[in-house]
């Protein structure tokens, strides 16, 4: 009887352990995984790992960086910071082939200890307070990689800016031509976005136009052009811009450049289709394309192409409402466009009532400016056409706000012109005309 009641306890013991295991891995699966560590602060030079909660056996953990040139991020999730600013890496899991985004981690990189260190380069003015001792050699660990490139130093904003009067803005003759000597290539592409459905990816497409004799053993600046409402990466492309800026490279008034077409209309229609097509839920489409291009197209850009990623190296321009679309990605993103080119920019950016549809603007008139450190290092361009009766008064009120707060632009309307290629095109010339040089070396 005793050996009974001994065997009866060890298998109760037993299937409780058993059970006990089995609930914690059931309370283990139903916690979401998710990152302890939103927010970083590190040094350039210092590494940090991103902690996951609750992470799944049998789970695999994406990150990507958004200025990979800033900060690096391994497969296990270290970061490496390289250069000073602020970086988002986005944290995706993927388990049993559904892919879930966890959300992002800012992270803040401060100058290193020698950076910090360093003494002021000296002036011919003369120094306020007690001299530092430059005669004294900083300590060796301290000192900068004597073999480090020095950055490239631009052209200040200011010489590139203008007058209201149409005729400073002038294009050769056949500007947007198809020119085979100067063409380069045009590629299709397909990207995975995050942002489009929660918890799937989506495949979206975009086309990237290559400048003649594109090589890797170099890297190039990127413009992003925006196309108008209803349209798609095609659209654009199909009205020859690359052509328009394959041509000013060749004439000798544009740097070589990628250009990227995207789809700017970041919802599941992929704004095709969108009923009604005038309506706020069909521009809430539009205004997601932030979150798209930064988090998903411009990685995959630096990624695949050769790409210089800085600020200095970054553009973003387009048509109506791409125009719109360009003016709210780069007022909203001003550490990452140094250039921004609007070309009969459609409503949305203040409070309006246009087509039927009322709604609230992406910004006030008081916020629409730039911050302090970018406000004379940023190029901005609005053009509208004298007779444009789609977009109306509506480029001509952002050009009003910008005078008010002080904001240094280019705004011209052209005589007579309309809602199409024969504004926006030239306007476009003219920007790629603008971007992306350096100083000349003395």
């Amino acid at each position: 009887m005793k050996g009974m009641i001994k065997k009866f306890i060890c298998i109760a013991l037993a299937f409780g352990l058993v059970f006990t295991g089995a609930s914690s891995d059931v309370m283990r699966a139903a916690k979401k995984a998710g990152i302890k560590n939103k927010n970083i602060t590190m040094s350039v030079g210092e590494k940090k790992k991103i902690v996951i909660k609750n992470k799944k056996k049998k789970a695999v953990y994406k990150y990507v960086s958004s200025q990979k040139a800033k900060a690096s991020v391994s497969k296990s999730g270290i970061i490496k910071a390289k250069k000073a600013g602020k970086v988002n890496i986005t944290v995706k899991e993927v388990y049993k082939k559904k892919t879930t985004k966890l959300g992002k981690v800012k992270v803040t990189i401060k100058p290193s200890e020698a950076e910090a260190t360093l003494p002021p380069q000296q002036t011919n003015a003369p120094l306020s307070g007690p001299q530092p001792d430059v005669t004294k050699q900083p300590d060796a660990t301290k000192a900068p990689d004597p073999t480090a490139e020095p950055a490239d130093e631009m052209e200040p904003i200011a010489q590139y800016l203008g007058d209201e009067n149409y005729e400073s803005y002038p294009v050769p003759d056949g500007f947007d031509a198809k020119i085979p000597e100067n063409e380069g290539v045009l590629e299709d592409i397909t990207y995975d976005s995050t942002v489009i459905k929660d918890g799937a990816v989506v495949q979206r497409k975009a086309k990237v136009a290559l400048p003649k004799g594109y090589t890797e053993d170099k890297k190039y600046p990127v413009v992003y052009l925006c196309h108008g409402i209803g349209g798609n990466e095609g659209s654009l492309p199909a009205d020859n811009v690359q052509n328009v800026i394959w041509n000013a490279i060749a004439n000798g008034d544009a740097e070589e450049m990628i250009a990227v077409f995207p789809s700017c209309c970041a919802n599941e229609a992929n704004g095709q289709g969108s009923d009604p097509f005038f309506s706020v839920e069909h521009y809430k489409g539009y205004n997601n394309f932030l979150n798209d291009l930064q988090e998903c197209l411009m990685p995959y850009i630096n990624e695949n192409y050769s790409t210089l990623t800085e600020r200095e190296y970054t553009a973003i321009g387009g048509f109506s409402m791409g125009g719109r679309v360009t003016l709210h990605l780069g007022f909203a993103l001003q550490d990452t466009f140094r250039y921004i080119g609007a070309f009969c920019p459609a409503p949305g950016i203040f409070d309006f009532t246009d087509n039927g549809v009322t709604d609230t603007g992406l910004f006030t008139k008081e916020t629409f400016t730039l911050q302090d450190k970018y406000m004379d290092d940023t190029l901005v361009m609005i053009v509208k056409g004298g007779n444009d009766s789609v977009v109306k008064q509506f480029p001509m009120e952002y050009h009003e706000a910008l005078k008010e707060n002080g904001v240094p632009h280019i705004f011209y309307e052209v005589p007579g012109g309309g809602h199409d290629g024969g504004v926006y095109k030239p306007g476009m010339y003219n920007f790629f005309m603008r971007i992306f040089h350096k100083k000349a070396s003395n």
